[in-house]
């Protein structure tokens, strides 16, 4: 199968379960290259809307700019007829999440929430691989998320 199939398969493919989410992120993504974040948008259906947004110029640590970055993702869905989104955090070289990466996580699904962004899941794109993100798994790193 070309690489042309593959995305068309991907995008008229439903993203209803975790593995799917993670098989859409995984083929849209491929390997982490830079240290960036992807948002990918879903209809109704759950089905991938053709377009991706890239965003590599967010700071090391979140601050008021995560605000500008959800009023923006929620303008895209409601131009889009997009129903919710995917993150999508790419991170080469690394193999775990460090604490400045679910103060990420954590201040994207505030963030979103305020806007009415329903986020469908959250993904790690690493040198392991793509897994979806549990916000549970952040609770050994102590008060990050609180």
């Amino acid at each position: 199968m070309s690489g042309t199939e593959v995305l068309d398969q991907l995008f008229t493919t439903s993203a209803r379960t975790d593995a799917d989410v993670v098989a859409l992120v995984s083929g849209v993504v491929g390997p982490p290259i830079r240290r960036q974040c992807w948002v990918l948008f879903l209809d109704e259906r759950a089905l991938p809307i053709p377009l991706l947004l890239p965003v590599s110029d967010l700071p090391l640590q979140p601050d008021e700019h995560v605000e500008d970055f959800a009023t923006l993702v929620a303008e895209v869905c409601v131009d889009n007829a997009a129903s919710e989104v995917v993150l999508a955090w790419e991170r080469p070289g690394e193999t775990q999440l460090f604490p400045v990466d679910w103060e990420w996580i954590d201040a994207c699904a505030c963030a979103f929430a305020e806007r009415a962004v329903r986020l469908r899941g959250q993904v790690v794109v690493n040198a392991t691989g793509a897994s979806m993100v549990e916000l549970h798994d952040a609770e050994e790193l102590g008060p990050v998320l609180r």
